[in-house]
C-alpha cells in the first residue's frame, strides 16, 4: 500500500514520512514544484526512502497522479503562518486560502482520481465554523470538506505541538510549558480529561498516531487527546 504525503515538508509532514518509511511503506512525498528549496527537499526526503513528487497544486494534475499511484492513504498535513505567508507571497485571509482551499483542492482531486483513498487529515483541538478564531475556524470549514468528500476519512485534533521548527514560534513553546504545568494541576484536581486533550504533544508521538489512525480498520472518526499519544 502506498502512502501520499501532502505537506511533506512541514513540521510534522517530515515525520510522518521519516516514519512511513522505517516502516517499509511506499511513501510519495509531495513538495511544491516552485519551492525554493526543491533540490534540498528532494535529497533530504530521498534520502529517508521516500519518492518525491512535485505535482502542481492543480485537481486535474494532482487527480491524474493519484490515479496512477493509486494510494491507500492520503495524508492532508497542510497549514501556514502569517510569516511563512508573507514569504510566499500570499494575500487576504490566508488560512482560507491554505487551510481550506488547498484541503478542498486536495479532496477534489481524490474524488476526481477514481480512487478511494483515506484520507487522513491534520486538523486541531478547537476547530469549528463558529470559532473566534479565524484560524480555527478555517480549520473547521476544512473539516467539514473531509467529512463530506464521501471517501473514508480520520480527522485527528491535537493541542499545541511542540519541538524544534524552522520558524521558531517561541511563544508557542512556552504557552506549551505554561499549559502543561496548568493541565498537570488540573490532573491532580481531577481534571483528567481536560488535561488528555490540551496537552502538548510532539512531532514523532503525533506522526506515530496519524499512521496509526490512518491504518486502522476503523475510520469516519475524529481523535484527540490520549487517542493520537
Amino acid at each position: 500500500m502506498t502512502a501520499f504525503v501532502l505537506g511533506a515538508t512541514g513540521f510534522v509532514g517530515r515525520e510522518v514520512v521519516r516514519q512511513l518509511c522505517v516502516r517499509g511503506a511506499a511513501t510519495v512525498a509531495h513538495v511544491r514544484p516552485d519551492s525554493k528549496a526543491l533540490a534540498e527537499w528532494r535529497k533530504q526526503l530521498e534520502g529517508l526512502g521516500a519518492a518525491v513528487d512535485t505535482t502542481p497544486w492543480d485537481v486535474a494534475a494532482l487527480a491524474a497522479r493519484f490515479k496512477i499511484v493509486d494510494p491507500a492513504q492520503l495524508y492532508i498535513l497542510i497549514g501556514t503562518t502569517r510569516s511563512r505567508a508573507k514569504a510566499d507571497a500570499v494575500d487576504g485571509n490566508i488560512y482560507e486560502a491554505i487551510d481550506v482551499g488547498l484541503t478542498r483542492l486536495a479532496v477534489d482531486a481524490a474524488r476526481a482520481s477514481g480512487r478511494r483513498p483515506r484520507i487522513v487529515y491534520l486538523s486541531s483541538v478547537g476547530a469549528d465554523p463558529k470559532a473566534r478564531s479565524a484560524y480555527l475556524a478555517a480549520r473547521g470549514r476544512a473539516e467539514a470538506v473531509v467529512t463530506g468528500a464521501g471517501l473514508p476519512w480520520v480527522i485527528a485534533r491535537p493541542s499545541i505541538i511542540t519541538g524544534e521548527r524552522d520558524d521558531g514560534r517561541l511563544g508557542e513553546r512556552g504557552a506549551a510549558v505554561i499549559g502543561d504545568g496548568l493541565l498537570a494541576v488540573a490532573g491532580v484536581l481531577g481534571g483528567k480529561q481536560l488535561r488528555a486533550r490540551y496537552r502538548s504533544t510532539t512531532p514523532d508521538v503525533l506522526a506515530a498516531a496519524l499512521i496509526r489512525i490512518g491504518e486502522a480498520p476503523e475510520h469516519d472518526r475524529i481523535s484527540d487527546g490520549d487517542t493520537l499519544r
